[in-house]
């Protein structure tokens, strides 16, 4: 499995392209093959997981494509939330490939990823002059966590008691 961009970061809203292929496994083998881009948060509290993405390929589906060539995944990423690697929270995106096998077993192949606000500039794109933060004419904004990132913190604040 291989996403498009090198260093995994995808702006919010941005388009993002990965290609999978399955070898030295023969396709009498395999019952499906699961395709899912999700993302899921780990720390305090309960877990969540959110499935942005899924095609589900059966056996009769496994037959018509040739699996040692790359297979696309096309698709749209959302606004939020956005990748977060908090002390307490963490929220993580990955392209997740499940194979199963006839014999029941299951084989997993994960990718992460990063959903970021605004897409990184490269190196070689960053030609932008700096800038002292005192001098700036249009400060940044101060944004709350809450605001960055809204539904997971309701859920959040609502699974926990209020002091």
């Amino acid at each position: 499995m291989a996403v498009c961009r090198d260093d995994g970061f995808y702006a919010a809203g941005s388009s993002l392209k990965a290609g999978w292929r399955i070898s030295r496994i023969d396709w009498e083998e395999l019952q499906s093959v699961e395709l899912s881009v999700l993302w899921h948060t780990e720390g305090k509290g309960d877990e969540d997981l959110g499935v942005h993405y899924f095609q589900r390929y059966d056996r009769s589906d496994l037959q018509q494509i040739e699996l040692t060539e790359r297979q696309e995944i096309n698709c749209t990423l959302p606004a939020s939330p956005l990748s977060y690697q908090g002390h307490l929270l963490q929220i993580q995106w990955k392209i997740r490939v499940r194979v199963f096998l006839a014999d029941g077993r299951e084989i997993v192949a994960e990718q992460p990823f990063y959903l970021v606000a605004h897409q990184p500039e490269t190196k070689s794109e960053s030609t932008t002059d700096v800038v002292e933060l005192t001098q700036r004419p249009d400060r940044p904004a101060k944004q709350s966590f809450a605001a960055k990132l809204p539904s997971v913190i309701s859920r959040f604040r609502g699974r926990r008691p209020r002091v």
